[in-house]
């Protein structure tokens, strides 16, 4: 089953029913590298889907930086792309003929320069023609439109910031370009450059992100970064030869939920040519695994105060089952915290001692439900009566095999509704920044509210005492 895909990819049936619509508009963004052997514009003049403008990255460019196609002044990019006839508040699909190299990068852009509804036709313009949708070769006149620039310059990384980033490991580094380059096998396709990668940097080619055209699932992406040594708690600059398929990698960190990024728009282009910044060649260092420093997190306490409304289906072609764990045996309740938990740094249960633990998930009040999918533990939920008004959601959460399932809005329901089956005046659920990227969100969404904040540290288990826990 496919898994949970982006929601900046849009799929060729829906963007084919928006043709024509009010204040949807859609951008042919091909850019090529000359090894590539494809014109972008010459291809828009040939073909393109009906009503597409040709956005061309290297003229909406700032051309004085020496510098292949660098971001532009944001009141020059807003005459530009007004002249396109696209407004900030349009609904804006980009592409460009391979599927995903080139159109993340003007997905950025417009995001960078205030546009919000922005997306990414999935496939491509190669898969549009090969799936037989309409295609036209009339050159469009749009009627100009007003674009007001909101620039959010924290997405974007200057020369000297890139500097103090590298000096001081204060931020990570992905960097998009194929490995070859990244270690200094292969040289660059640039002259006058050296090849390797900043120190720090971690390899994320952008080529490994999608599959045919199409941006690979969630759980892919999640995976690639995890094997990249890329924590997705942590910041990250984006970085690749010229600032294009670095957008491919800031494109999957949005997807996965990850907001604190932004993209070295000068790329290796500007870092490089010169002589005097750092480059290291070989694999990525090692990834450093600081277990027993304490990690400070933001934590926020949320109550709702009733019941939620909403109904939500079981998702079809999967089999679920909710069942209450009475008297829960110790070591299958560590090994739902550490599955489900522990990449979220869930520590705290695992730390206590049998009669500890069992003072507290024996008790008459805690209710621990156990969600099976197809036949094997997926996730559970704890809830605490802490008075007769008021119910913890204490934990919360689902196996990574389940992720992706379409599971994770319909298990929560569950849980609010178990939560509520003794009439609470309130139910209570705390999360912190260490927790998936969308949990705040998500518990938002469905009724809580935020009523406190403050920092917490919290101390991962190191190897030593997973090993103490599960007896290994």
């Amino acid at each position: 089953m496919a898994g949970e895909k982006s929601r900046f990819v849009v799929s060729a049936d829906w963007v084919e029913k928006q043709l024509g619509a009010p204040g949807v508009k859609v951008v042919d963004a091909s850019w090529y590298l000359p090894a590539h052997n494809r014109n972008g514009a010459e291809e828009y003049a040939s073909g393109h889907v009906p009503g597409a403008v040709f956005f061309d990255q290297d003229v909406i460019a700032d051309t004085t930086t020496g510098l292949p196609h660098t971001l532009p002044a944001p009141e020059f990019f807003a005459a530009e792309i007004g002249k396109l006839g696209i407004s900030e508040t349009d609904t804006i699909i980009v592409y460009d003929g391979m599927g995903l190299f080139s159109a993340p990068r003007v997905w950025w852009m417009l995001r960078v320069m205030g546009a919000r509804n922005v997306y990414i036709l999935d496939g491509g313009f190669d898969a549009w023609k090969a799936e037989g949708r309409a295609v036209e070769t009339d050159l469009p006149e749009p009627e100009p439109a007003l674009f007001t620039p909101t620039f959010n310059a924290r997405r974007v990384v200057s020369f000297d910031e890139m500097t103090e980033v590298v000096d001081s490991a204060s931020r990570q580094i992905a960097d998009a370009r194929p490995a070859g380059r990244f270690t200094g096998q292969e040289p660059e396709p640039r002259a006058g450059m050296r090849s390797g990668h900043m120190p720090g940097a971690r390899s994320v080619p952008a080529m490994a992100l999608s599959e045919n055209g199409r941006l690979k699932d969630l759980d892919s992406l999640r995976t690639i970064f995890e094997e990249a040594g890329i924590d997705l708690r942590q910041p990250v600059v984006t970085s690749c030869g010229s600032g294009v398929t670095a957008a491919v990698v800031t494109l999957a960190l949005e997807s996965l939920g990850h907001r604190n990024n932004a993209l070295y728009d000068g790329s290796w282009s500007e870092w490089g040519s010169k002589a005097v910044t750092p480059v290291v060649t070989g694999e990525a260092e090692p990834v450093k695994h600081a277990l027993h420093n304490p990690i400070t997190t933001r934590v926020t306490r949320l109550e709702m105060t009733s019941a939620p409304k909403a109904s939500l289906p079981v998702p079809v072609n999967v089999q679920t089952a909710i069942i209450r764990a009475k008297d829960i045996p110790l070591p299958f309740y560590r090994f739902l915290q550490q599955q489900v938990g522990g990449r979220w740094h869930w520590h705290e249960r695992l730390r206590q001692s049998d009669e500890e633990l069992k003072a507290i998930v024996h008790n008459p009040t805690v209710n621990i439900s156990v969600l099976y999918v197809n036949g094997a533990p997926a996730g559970f939920f704890e809830l605490a009566q802490q008075s007769p008004d008021i119910t913890e959601l204490s934990y919360f959460g689902m196996m990574e095999h389940a992720l992706g399932l379409g599971l994770g809005k319909w298990f929560l329901l569950q849980a609010l509704y178990s939560a509520w089956q003794d009439d609470p005046a309130k139910v209570t659920v705390t999360t912190n920044t260490l927790d998936h990227p969308r949990a705040l969100q998500l518990y938002q969404r469905f009724g809580f509210s935020p009523v406190d904040t403050y920092d917490a540290l919290v101390e991962p288990l190191s190897d030593e005492e997973l090993l103490t826990v599960f007896k290994l």
